[in-house]
């Protein structure tokens, strides 16, 4: 790797840590910010992937996780490593199926939410979690909003990327 692709994998990943911590200063609903940031932190693995390579974007999928536990965003340590196999599956399918980009567009991040629904599922039910409302939240945040906010997030690095490559 050459000092300017390693540089610039550096700072996409500075970045996307930095828009993922945005939830800690600016005080938006949950919801808002679990659809507005998710949206974000997806387009910067994907941007990071077509700027920087794989390795890069397999290190922000592992680093992601373990910031947003540390940031209080991910309940149970034991859904870090559902979120990264998330992640790392994402990154992964959109370079299997980067020539296709109808595929490329839906089966991510389809395939994404659901790894991490049923790898969620079973994590609520080995951890046994007493409270129904806090199993139903977990279950929904590995689910639905992976699914939106990934597509969303493709569509939104695509529009990035066409702008940068005018430069």
């Amino acid at each position: 790797m050459n000092n300017r692709r390693l540089a610039r994998g550096a700072m996409l990943i500075a970045l996307a840590l930095a828009l993922q911590a945005v939830r800690l200063v600016l005080p938006l609903p949950q919801p808002v910010s679990t659809f507005v940031i998710g949206s974000l932190v997806h387009m910067m693995l994907v941007l990071t992937w077509k700027l920087s390579g794989l390795g890069t974007a397999l290190l922000l999928a592992l680093l992601l996780p373990l910031t947003a536990y540390l940031q209080g965003q991910v309940l149970l340590p034991l859904l870090i490593p559902v979120i990264w196999a998330g992640n790392v599956l994402f990154v992964v399918l959109l370079q299997l199926f980067s020539a296709n980009h109808r595929l490329a567009l839906f089966l991510p991040p389809l395939a994404k939410a659901v790894l991490m629904g049923v790898a969620a599922w079973c994590v609520v039910n080995i951890v046994a979690l007493p409270n129904p409302a806090l199993r139903k939240t977990i279950m929904f945040g590995m689910s639905v909003p992976q699914l939106v906010t990934a597509f969303i997030g493709i569509w939104l690095a695509r529009q990035v990327f066409l702008r940068i490559r005018k430069f």
